[in-house]
């Protein structure tokens, strides 16, 4: 009976350990993270372009001569944190909108100009993502901290 037992516990950890590693394969294959996605925020659908790599969360919009009217750049990152953002061969002013990982904005920095650099934003709390969106973007488009956002894989 004890050896019943000690078969049936390693029996039960092996099924969850294999279920955990199914939920997380599940997760990285699926996550919310394409190219050619919408944004949807609660006033607008934004076009935007994905940067989930190291190289273009470095290069982002810099040595761009303008971005489109409503549209913009998410950065992803793989975790939570204090990322910070700098106007680097910026040729326009921009508006930082901070993302948590349940898509809620903790936070925006506004009108960012582009002489700044090399001045460093911050978040005020960690954030996974992070909308670059012209200026006054935010204000015009009624953005306030609270709200939460959508991505939509197009």
């Amino acid at each position: 009976m004890v050896l019943v037992n000690k078969i049936s516990k390693y029996y039960v950890i092996f099924i969850l350990a294999i279920g955990a590693a199914l939920t997380g394969l599940l997760f990285l294959y699926f996550r919310p993270v394409v190219h050619g996605a919408v944004l949807r925020t609660p006033t607008i659908d934004i076009p935007i372009t994905v940067a989930d790599t190291a190289q273009s969360r470095e290069q982002g919009l810099s040595g761009t001569a303008s971005l489109p009217s409503n549209t913009g750049m998410l950065f992803v990152f793989d975790a939570s944190g204090k990322y910070g953002f700098w106007m680097k061969d910026m040729q326009y002013p921009l508006d930082f909108v901070w993302i948590d990982e349940n898509f809620t904005i903790v936070d925006i920095t506004s009108n960012v100009a582009a002489n700044t650099y090399p001045t460093v934003f911050y978040p005020a709390q960690p954030i996974r993502y992070m909308l670059e969106v012209n200026a006054n973007f935010s204000t015009a488009h009624s953005l306030a901290i609270g709200q939460t956002v959508q991505l939509i894989k197009k």
